[in-house]
């Protein structure tokens, strides 16, 4: 069975609602466990499991031009795991939402792209 984590921060609940979306979608693949992550919520059993998971998606809202610091504070606190090379070869894709037509959703999509390169994933766009 494959492992998917969906990973994220959602500020007032609409990157929640895309979370359990892209959850949703991915649990219809045919042995396939999917598990939501709030990045805020983590515990030390969670990040195992994220360790093993086969693939990661990543989701933030944009704010700023940019992921939630949340998200940021996330990331930093995966130092340990990017100094051991755990998450090296998992797949890796993200989503964002923001309120406005420009919120630079690209640039808070280019976070997560660097972020997951930096770890030696292999991100999957569209």
């Amino acid at each position: 069975m494959k492992k998917i984590a969906i990973v994220y921060h959602s500020g007032f609940g609409h990157t929640q609602r895309q979370a359990e979306a892209v959850a949703a979608g991915a649990a219809k693949v045919a042995a396939t466990e999917v598990k939501l992550y709030p990045v805020d919520k983590l515990d030390e059993a969670q990040w195992a499991e994220l360790d093993a998971a086969d693939a990661m998606i990543f989701g933030s809202p944009t704010y700023m031009g940019s992921v939630t610091a949340e998200f940021k504070e996330f990331m930093e606190a995966s130092s340990k795991r990017w100094y051991g090379r755990v998450w090296v070869d998992k797949l890796a894709a993200g989503f964002t939402c923001s309120a406005s037509q420009s919120g630079d959703k690209l640039h808070a999509l280019q976070n997560m792209n660097v972020f997951a390169l930096q770890h030696g994933m292999i991100w999957v766009g569209m």
